[in-house]
């Protein structure tokens, strides 16, 4: 059985639609299927992350689990930043790229199972991460993505209190200085940085 963080979406039938999102007055329309994370709109964890992401101009910056593409695009169009965006998902990566030239947005797509594919560091990795691949992954990830910060660069990511969000936090403090920068509706939004 597939999941949206399969690599392989062919058991899953195709029925592509379009979503709407508008942020800080900009409306986007996103190609969608099945077989991807919230196909049907975009989802209120992402909204929040996107709500309360800081990153200066020109940044280079990673969306992990990119999807089809709304966190790295809203990103990059919001604050000019140097797109690298990466899925283990195919269908999804096929999305990001269609929906990264509709909207404009240059941007290197790699397949890759959470860092497994990524070289090189970035300014900032924003994430809504898959908390379904259970915490001894998603804890690995999270840790991973410290040796791919510059200096002075940060994660940001998303999570739900009823997924984890405060044990979560309280694991990340051990290798980051993790602070909760917003919350809304049960999600934190939280930015580490490099001790």
């Amino acid at each position: 059985m597939s999941h949206y963080y399969s690599e392989d979406q062919r058991d899953v039938k195709s029925r592509r639609h379009t979503v709407t999102y508008t942020h800080q007055d900009k409306t986007y329309r996103f190609i969608t299927d099945h077989g991807v994370f919230s196909k049907g709109h975009v989802d209120t964890a992402t909204a929040a992350l996107l709500d309360h992401v800081s990153i200066k101009e020109g940044s280079a910056v990673l969306d992990l689990g990119c999807g089809y593409g709304v966190i790295g695009i809203v990103i990059a169009r919001a604050f000019g930043a140097s797109l690298t965006m990466s899925d283990v998902n195919e269908r999804a990566l096929d999305l990001a790229r269609e929906n990264a030239k509709t909207h404009g947005v240059n941007a290197s797509i790699i397949k890759s199972d959470a860092f497994e594919a990524i070289d090189g560091s970035f300014d900032a990795i924003v994430t809504n991460p898959p908390i379904r691949i259970g915490k001894p992954r998603l804890y690995g990830m999270l840790e991973t993505a410290k040796a791919h910060l510059k200096p002075g660069g940060a994660l940001w990511l998303v999570m739900h209190k009823k997924h984890g969000a405060l044990s979560t936090i309280a694991h990340l403090k051990t290798h980051y200085t993790a602070d909760v920068v917003a919350t809304h509706k049960g999600f934190r939004v939280i930015r580490c940085e490099s001790r």
